[in-house]
């Protein structure tokens, strides 16, 4: 270990050396392949079940390649098929009705891009259920790996033996209060560019200082219990927050979806996550090639990446507040830094900026938010994220959120 350790920081001094001595190389994508890339996991859910089908991209333009209007298909060995039709909004193929993986059926998955092209998914069945076991959260500070606030927790058990490899996904959804709620809606009118002036119109609202936010976790989560004495996931980490995450500002929820794999699903996505750490199949640019279980049809040699599963799915949901762990209130999302303007200061000869120039510029521009007006001259201003939290997230509290 020392050894590669020195072999590593020799690489690393060579490397800036090197970068010191000559002009920046910038880095270009040599014998580009558009690949298609399949993503899709039908569950025993009964839901609109999902298939996201892209082209790799290149390093130059690393973003998203949506491959538009295939026909896709999910046929089982019972004869039933199921449609997908392309959802508008996310590029996404949804099933054009609603349905759950059966035990002992097995699925696969059928594609014709709009070129003709057809692929074909090798038949996948869901392994055994096993239903997600506690989810819980713990305070924790190891200085060794740099870690100080709450870490998101799993233990599942399945006597059977017969559940090995399992993946995790979480929605995670916080709470927001905005620290400096504006009372008023703010309207400039009568503006003359050449005096300068204008007259601010303030409508009293009720101020937007409520919001929940959602976001899915990214990266690929995943454990095996197959070098196990037993066969049980103890404490494994899915979620970790800093103590001075703002999402642990006011009260927080994760709900944990646990995924049951077979060995081929839970191999392929190992190697992907070892070769490149993707944040998602459909958002790389692919370093290397991981053979999955689609293939094309005319041409059996030809590159796809990603794969077909089919697993059954649990989930559990846990909420919890910063003072749950003896922690301090972490710092709101953005420094807020209330402004106390006076539109008579119209000059800058008094080494002082014009702040009728200000307050015309933010109010107009930047969305800024009035906090107070006083003596009918001197408004308090903020930046929006700090006033109305629906700049940046949604005030409709979601059916499931507990206070």
């Amino acid at each position: 270990m020392i050894r590669k350790i020195k072999q590593i920081v020799i690489l690393f001094l060579l490397l800036v050396i090197q970068n010191g001595c000559t002009e920046p190389y910038e880095i270009e994508t040599v014998n580009y392949e558009s690949v298609l890339v399949v993503e899709s996991t039908i569950t025993d859910e009964v839901k609109p079940q999902v298939v996201k089908l892209s082209r790799t991209s290149t390093l130059e333009n690393p973003g998203i390649l949506t491959e538009n209007n295939a026909s896709v298909t999910v046929s089982d060995n019972n004869g039933d098929n199921f449609s997908f039709a392309q959802d508008d909004e996310t590029g996404f193929y949804v099933s054009e009705q609603p349905f759950s993986a059966q035990p002992n059926v097995s699925y696969t998955l059928n594609i014709t891009t709009q070129d003709g092209k057809r692929y074909t998914s090798s038949a996948v069945t869901i392994p055994s259920a096993v239903n997600i076991g506690e989810v819980y959260a713990e305070r924790i500070n190891n200085p060794t790996d740099n870690k100080d606030g709450v870490q998101v927790l799993v233990d599942t058990e399945d006597p059977t033996g017969n559940a090995k490899y399992f993946r995790y996904e979480y929605e995670e959804t916080y709470k927001i209060v905005a620290p400096n709620p504006s009372p008023f809606s703010a309207e400039i009118v009568n503006y003359n560019p050449s005096s300068g002036t204008y007259d601010v119109i303030l409508t009293p609202r009720e101020p937007e200082e409520i919001c929940y936010s959602t976001e899915n976790s990214i990266g690929i989560i995943q454990t095996t219990t197959t070098e196990l004495t037993e066969n049980r996931v103890l404490r494994f980490p899915v979620k970790y927050l800093s103590k001075l995450d703002p999402k642990l500002q006011t009260r927080y929820s994760i709900l944990v979806k646990q995924y049951v794999q077979s060995v081929e699903a839970y191999t392929f996505y190992k190697i992907v996550k070892e070769l490149g750490s993707v944040e998602s199949l459909l958002s790389q640019g692919q370093p290397g090639y991981v053979a999955g279980n689609m293939v094309s049809e005319a041409n059996p040699n030809e590159r796809v990446l990603g794969f077909f599963e089919a697993s059954s799915m649990t989930s559990k949901r846990i909420y919890f507040n910063y003072e749950d762990f003896g922690l301090e209130k972490p710092p709101y999302f953005i420094e807020c830094e209330p402004l106390l303007l006076d539109y008579n200061d119209n000059t800058i000869l008094d080494d002082d900026p014009d702040e009728r120039e200000i307050i015309y510029t933010y109010l107009t521009y930047f969305d800024y938010q009035v906090l107070s007006l006083t003596q009918s001259t001197f408004y308090t201003i903020v930046q929006p994220e700090c006033s109305a939290c629906t700049s940046f997230s949604s005030n409709i509290r979601p059916d499931f959120w507990e206070d």
